[in-house]
């Protein structure tokens, strides 16, 4: 499947994805989780960014597949015609990353922007309290919730039926 098409049909599934950043952390976690999603990312300000991700988006967005509103948080539906395009080439309804991306979707960017962080740092052999301090030299403004953030990223570790 192409990679736009998997991103199609992620905005699809979740029907309202709210920001460009939210969007951004779901699909590393998704990835980072065993999920066929394929764009290159890489570490930046605000967490993991892919630049593939935003040109696919623009994309979608241009051809109408997908409507983006919204001047403070963007948000990211699918149209009609994304329903039909994904019907006419029989996308599988409930990819089985599906629920977990439901998941994902419910929670803050902020907690998103953390597990993304540490999933990132883990792969780069972080463990335990160094992970922790690594995470919060990198972003103070998520000291609050390191602890949750490690946490949840280990749950879906262990969770995730994808992994």
């Amino acid at each position: 499947m192409h990679p736009t098409i998997r991103i199609a049909h992620l905005v699809h599934l979740l029907k309202r994805i709210e920001g460009r950043k939210k969007l951004h952390k779901i699909v590393h976690i998704l990835q980072e989780l065993g999920a066929p999603f394929v764009e290159p990312f890489q570490y930046s300000q605000y967490g993991m960014y892919s630049q593939q991700l935003t040109t696919e988006m623009g994309h979608l967005v241009r051809d109408k597949l997908v409507t983006e509103d919204g001047t403070n948080v963007f948000v990211f539906k699918p149209s009609k015609d994304l329903a039909r395009l994904l019907n006419a080439l029989k996308i599988e309804p409930e990819p089985e990353w599906a629920s977990l991306a439901h998941e994902l979707n419910k929670l803050s960017p902020q907690m998103l922007e953390g597990i993304s962080t540490v999933l990132f740092l883990r792969e780069r052999g972080y463990a335990k309290e160094k992970l922790r301090l690594r995470l919060v030299a990198l972003k103070p403004r998520l000291g609050s919730i390191a602890d949750e953030c490690i946490e949840r990223a280990a749950d879906l570790t262990e969770n995730s039926a994808l992994v």
